[in-house]
């Protein structure tokens, strides 16, 4: 067990001068996303390895202790919170800022004591990825991964370390519960450990994790009452005033107020439209409260709806979907690289009579939203198709399941998979990370897919070629028509994104 954190103690942590297993110096913190997922890291190797200390403003390597500036502060929450986010399993810290003179000048040396998991080990549950200063992409950690300590490092957990390490889980979970019996966390370890060692896969899913939130959602009073009201009043103010319309942040309203990640401040167009400030919501106060989830799950599909129709797409609010219209001449394309090879492939396929009338119109389209699944939050992307007669009436019921049912076996899961992958470019560019909402307040999605173990296949048989992305085609062809839409029912009728 690791000693409580004192000025005694941090005096003789930081004057150390050497790391071990259970401490580990890091110069200083910038607060970056990198810095935070490289310290965070270490947090998760401390964790599992039965607790230790994480030093802030000692240089790695000549152990010089140079402090940081006495104005940095965080809290033990601050920590818990931000290095919580990505993993499955208990943080534990406690934390202790520590001010001593250093060269004649007050130094600040923040320090982290970790202490050991129980009952499950902690382990990432997104890839900790994220740019460096010249733009690459750095991988901190991995979805998956069960880090430890060994000498100075934060290693993967090897095969002859694990019964180790989890002998030490058993024994703290005991100690920290009081009981001698073996949690079910701790079994579920031990029966994974037991089947056959497993071989690294990357896994492709149409489930993204949301690994970044804004802290805050800001509510305020108004005495508007449907999103239309609002549209009209800002853009009429702006209008009057002879400035373009503007960009108005994502927002929806339920009981007279209003609620948006972005401040009502001057700057937010939104600010027209409200009688009075309210109070500002934790976010995470929204994750851990079941009535509050759907408010939260709104915004960001709300979010989500506004950059779909920047992009040129339109939202069928009845029956929940995506697509680009067509409203006659050149059908619109995107051009795309999925892999090595540039494609240009059309967002819609025009099919044709023999005389060369248009017979129909087949979208590319997507029914995407977010969802909560346990502690995690993720963007969900489904690709379909939509039929219509002309680009924008609906096709009959009778052609709609005529076509699709005929057509419908040659969509296969190397076609989802590309037109799945196909609608990460459009909403992410060629970037790793899906970026909604403005700065500050970005809702960040990763888009990588997930590199896994799996524990069975066969290992000759694993398709190793660079180009399989290239491999994939995507028939224009649907595979999931509604049967109840009839001739009446048009879902391409324009709404308001948020009414």
């Amino acid at each position: 067990m690791t000693p409580e954190l004192s000025a005694e103690l941090a005096e003789d942590l930081i004057h150390r001068g050497f790391e071990s297993p259970d401490l580990d110096y890091k110069k200083e913190f910038d607060d970056t996303t990198g810095a935070w997922m490289e310290l965070a890291k270490d947090v998760y190797g401390l964790s599992n390895y039965g607790g230790g200390y994480l030093v802030l403003g000692v240089e790695d390597g000549t152990f010089i202790p140079v402090g940081l500036d006495v104005s940095f502060h965080k809290d033990t929450q601050d920590w818990a919170d931000r290095i919580s986010k990505w993993v499955t399993g208990r943080i534990d810290l406690s934390y202790f800022e520590y001010v001593t003179r250093i060269g004649g000048v007050d130094r600040k040396f923040p320090i982290i004591q970790v202490h050991g998991s129980f009952g499950s080990f902690v382990v990432p549950k997104v890839d900790g990825s994220y740019p460096d200063r010249a733009g690459k992409i750095q991988i901190a950690f991995r979805a998956g991964i069960v880090y430890t300590r060994v000498n100075t490092k934060t290693v993967p957990v090897s095969g002859d370390q694990y019964w180790g390490l989890f002998w030490a889980l058993l024994q703290r979970t005991a100690q920290a519960t009081g009981s001698q019996g073996t949690p079910l966390e701790v079994i579920s370890a031990l029966t994974r450990k037991t089947s056959p060692d497993a071989v690294e896969e990357k896994l492709w899913s149409n489930l993204f994790p949301v690994i970044e939130l804004p802290d805050l959602i800001n509510e305020a009073y108004t005495d508007y009452r449907t999103p239309r009201e609002i549209y009209e009043r800002v853009n009429s103010t702006y209008r009057k005033a002879g400035r373009n319309t503007p960009d108005i942040p994502s927002f929806f309203l339920a009981n007279k107020k209003i609620f948006c990640f972005t401040p009502f401040e001057d700057y937010n167009p939104l600010s027209l439209c409200i009688t009075k400030k309210g109070g500002r919501i934790a976010t995470k106060d929204w994750i851990l409260d079941e009535t509050k989830q759907p408010d939260l799950v709104k915004l960001l599909n709300y979010n989500l709806k506004d950059l779909c129709r920047k992009q040129g797409f339109f939202y069928d609010q009845r029956h929940d979907r995506f697509f680009m219209r067509y409203k006659g001449g050149p059908a619109p394309t995107i051009t795309w690289k999925p892999y090595k090879r540039t494609s240009t492939r059309p967002l819609v396929y025009l099919k044709y009579n023999r005389d060369q009338t248009l017979n129909y119109c087949e979208h590319f389209a997507g029914r995407m939203r977010f969802i909560i699944l346990g502690e995690g939050i993720y963007l969900l992307i489904e690709p379909i198709r939509v039929l219509t007669a002309d680009g924008e009436t609906p096709l009959d019921q009778y052609h709609n399941v005529r076509i699709s049912t005929k057509e419908s076996f040659h969509y296969h899961n190397n076609n989802y998979l590309y037109d799945m992958k196909l609608w990460l470019h459009i909403l992410a560019g060629n970037g790793q990370e899906l970026h909604l909402g403005r700065e500050p307040n970005r809702i960040i999605i990763s888009v990588l897919p997930v590199n896994a173990k799996a524990n069975f296949g066969i290992l000759e048989d694993q398709y190793t070629s660079e180009d399989f992305l290239d491999e994939l085609k995507s028939e224009p062809f649907e595979y999931a028509i509604s049967s109840e839409e009839s001739e009446e029912d048009n879902p391409l009728t324009d709404t308001s994104l948020e009414e």
